[in-house]
């Protein structure tokens, strides 16, 4: 997703969180309640601070994409932004407030990239199911998208010394899609085992991102790749039920 892409929705979902607590119904049909988090109380409530906490995010984000690790501090974040650290400090008064931020803006500006997305196709199950599957191809074959996704798995692992509830929080909402189109394709499953086999679908598709190596999408062993993985993901997706060889 390009920065200016970031920025415009950034700016658009941040003036609509009047409130602590934002309810949010997607494509998906389902409505969710979304905690801001991060930014400190009070702060981006008017026009210009809004403007301003979303430059300071696409500035994060940027730099997770752009440059070092070791270069995601709240200095560089400003600069990056061209405001005072003062002023970055005055929404987010610590990195750590900063990453809690830039994972809950994430949050909502893939959601809405989900939204648009399924906008734009049918109501059949697998048409829809597809669609998911494209935008999540689309997205893992972007070597932008890999740096930025890998650098944030270091910054949000540090946050809970990396004990995983951080990053379960990070994949939930591509659990929840998955579940959902899932549930879509086979009604009469348990979401006990809709939410297992989503959350199988989410590990393949991460884990493409970083075994399938430099990938162009237009090329033929990535377009044969990707076509393997979506037989895969229906696979997953039915519950494909082909026993193993005993030997």
């Amino acid at each position: 997703m390009s920065s200016d892409k970031y920025f415009e929705l950034s700016y658009s979902l941040s003036n609509r969180m009047e409130n602590p607590r934002v309810r949010m119904k997607s494509a998906t049909g389902r409505t969710s309640n979304r905690k801001t988090a991060g930014v400190r109380q009070g702060t981006a409530t008017r026009r210009a601070g809004k403007v301003t906490a979303a430059r300071i995010m696409v500035a994060a984000k940027e730099v997770l994409e752009q440059e070092d690790i070791s270069r995601f501090t709240m200095r560089n974040v400003a600069e990056r932004a061209d405001i005072s650290l003062a002023n970055v400090q005055y929404y987010y008064k610590t990195r750590g407030d900063l990453i809690e931020a830039l994972f809950v803006e994430l949050e909502k500006i893939y959601q809405q990239a989900y939204d648009d997305h399924l906008s734009t196709v049918g109501t059949s199950p697998t048409e829809r199911f597809k669609a998911v599957l494209n935008f999540n191809f689309n997205e893992i074959t972007s070597s932008k998208t890999r740096r930025f996704f890998v650098q944030l798995w270091a910054v949000i692992g540090s946050l809970d010394d990396f004990s995983g509830a951080k990053f379960g929080q990070l994949y939930a909402i591509d659990i929840a899609q998955l579940s959902f189109h899932i549930s879509a394709l086979v009604p009469d499953e348990s979401q006990e085992e809709v939410t297992l086999r989503a959350t199988l679908l989410a590990a393949v598709i991460e884990g493409l991102m970083i075994v399938g190596g430099e990938q162009d999408i237009n090329s033929s062993s990535t377009r044969l790749l990707l076509k393997s993985a979506e037989a895969l993901a229906f696979r997953i997706a039915l519950g494909d039920q082909t026993p193993f060889p005993e030997h």
